[in-house]
């Protein structure tokens, strides 16, 4: 399989989580990384534990607030910055960033939490999808994965809202395939998997769900991190979803 080494990637929500494994990961493989979070502290922590934990890593971080206003020009300024101007173009972009509406009932949702995710989860990757082929080197050896969820295939009560978004990302990603061929579009589907999303109820959300995996157990971020990595590196793949969910979807 192709190697990813020297290659550039930028992982957008690349400061914890799945993001920061992908990112750790695709550094081990020798590619050249620059990380994308809200928050600066985290983006300066991030960077300096992934320099730390490979000291030959080329590795930059950047604070970009995907929820804030005129965010097609802001993205144009981010990828501009990244790649000195398009002088130095992109191989690889991966999309972890999420907006997670709170569980609710269908006798309760109101436009607003309908339309509360919209801009992180469905306007930011329609409008990287935009972009980005400017700034992509113009080959299957380039690629976008983004990250959906296995709620898409397996409805939850009370997650109709966030499961519209992560529906709607499998068709999104089928098309944007064919739209910007020859670079390759794909989606990474995780299950259940342990984050600082959980919050402060993580020990509680890991026993319960993995008391709802086929396996017995969550998925943890360098498990699903490989599913960016083998997506950068397999050339031929373009359109598919890769799911990491522990079995879930079986049972």
């Amino acid at each position: 399989m192709p190697s990813i080494t020297g290659q550039s990637v930028l992982v957008i929500g690349g400061s914890s989580g799945i993001g920061f494994a992908a990112a750790k990961l695709a550094l081990e493989q020798g590619a050249h990384v620059s990380i994308v979070s809200s928050n600066p502290t985290r983006v300066t922590d991030a960077v300096s534990r992934l320099q730390s934990s490979i000291p030959t890593a080329k590795i930059t971080g950047h604070e970009f607030n995907l929820a804030l206003p005129d965010l097609e020009a802001r993205l144009l300024t981010l990828f501009t910055t990244i790649t000195s101007s398009g002088t130095s173009l992109l191989d690889h972009i991966i999309y972890t960033a999420v907006s997670l509406p709170p569980p609710t009932p269908i006798s309760e949702i109101s436009p607003e939490n309908i339309l509360a995710p919209s801009q992180v989860s469905l306007i930011a990757p329609l409008l990287l999808a935009k972009l980005a082929p400017r700034f992509l080197n113009p080959s299957p050896s380039s690629s976008i994965t983004f990250t959906g969820g296995h709620v898409s295939a397996k409805p939850i009560p009370n997650y109709t809202v966030m499961t519209t978004y992560a529906t709607a990302l499998l068709g999104m990603t089928r098309n944007l395939a064919l739209d910007l061929a020859p670079i390759r579009v794909n989606l990474v589907q995780p299950g259940s998997t342990d984050t600082e999303l959980w919050g402060d109820h993580r020990e509680k959300a890991r026993e319960f769900w993995k008391g709802k995996a086929l396996l017995g157990k969550v998925g943890i971020p360098e498990e699903v991190g490989e599913a960016y990595v083998y997506l950068m590196r397999d050339w031929n793949a373009t359109g598919s979803f890769v799911d990491s969910n522990g079995g879930s979807l079986l049972r």
